[in-house]
């Protein structure tokens, strides 16, 4: 009786184990095949998100640039056309006085971002130069070399006109640009200048001819002129204080977002 009883208990416990194992194959089986089936979706899913995803690219296409740059002079489209043909990136550089802003809240370091927006890195680099001083102290100081040597293909420039206040006669200030250009074209010849004035300030009496004089120069010389004082407010009005610093002789930040604003719409058009 007693060695029937371990019989017995010996099958009891072999089908236990029997079905316990049994179960935990099952089990385990579908987990696997659980994780398998979640990973290869996964893996469809990721390879959907990749194929559905658009290209990533800095740069632009011709199409794309001749609808952006439908306010450019012509020379300098057509440098920029050789340049997206070249697979070389084509350089601005936007130089002036401390009134381009040293922040990143500067109109230049706005307008840099904005360019680099549309145009895509690859295709455009986007340098700003800063300088203190007059006209006469840029042309002492050779700074005209240093431009040149940036190798730009378009220089937006504003030529120091209000530093130039009261300290150089109208007829240099002309003449050292002049010589600024020469300097940079001998190094690129095919280098476009666009020439702007620096912001409009309070109630100034003789600054607003000298910026009307360089306007006349511009368009003696055929150099495209950047007027954007189109865009703010009377000069002579007390609504002008609101662009300006508490001092009144350099733009606050919203004189640099309206100088930008108007610089983007000239060179990226939309």
């Amino acid at each position: 009786m007693k060695h029937l009883l371990i019989i017995i208990l010996a099958i009891g416990c072999g089908v236990i184990l029997f079905l316990g194992n049994a179960h935990w194959n099952e089990r385990t089986g579908l987990s696997t095949q659980k994780t398998e089936l979640e990973t290869k979706e996964s893996g469809s899913n990721t390879e959907a998100s990749k194929a559905e995803a658009p290209s990533n690219t800095s740069k632009i296409t011709l199409e794309e640039f001749e609808i952006l740059s439908k306010n450019w002079p012509d020379a300098a489209k057509k440098q920029f056309e050789l340049s997206l043909q070249k697979e070389a990136p084509f350089k601005i550089v936007l130089a002036g006085s401390e009134a381009l802003g040293n922040d990143t809240n500067g109109w230049a370091q706005l307008t840099k971002a904005e360019l680099e927006k549309a145009y895509g890195t690859d295709s455009l680099e986007v340098v700003i130069q800063t300088y203190n001083g007059t006209s006469m102290d840029f042309s002492a100081e050779n700074k005209a070399k240093e431009l040149a040597a940036l190798k730009p293909d378009l220089i937006l420039l504003e030529p120091l006109t209000l530093n130039d206040n009261g300290e150089v006669r109208i007829e240099d200030s002309h003449t050292h640009i002049s010589n600024w250009i020469e300097t940079v074209r001998a190094e690129n010849p095919e280098a476009v200048f666009i020439i702007q004035p620096p912001h409009p300030i309070y109630q100034a009496s003789y600054y607003p001819v000298q910026v009307e004089e360089l306007k006349k120069y511009t368009e003696t010389n055929e150099i495209p002129y950047l007027d954007h004082w189109t865009a703010w407010p009377d000069p002579q009005g007390e609504e002008i204080l609101g662009y300006l610093s508490e001092e009144g002789d350099v733009p606050n930040k919203e004189g640099h977002l309206l100088w930008s604003k108007f610089v983007n719409e000239y060179l990226i058009s939309k």
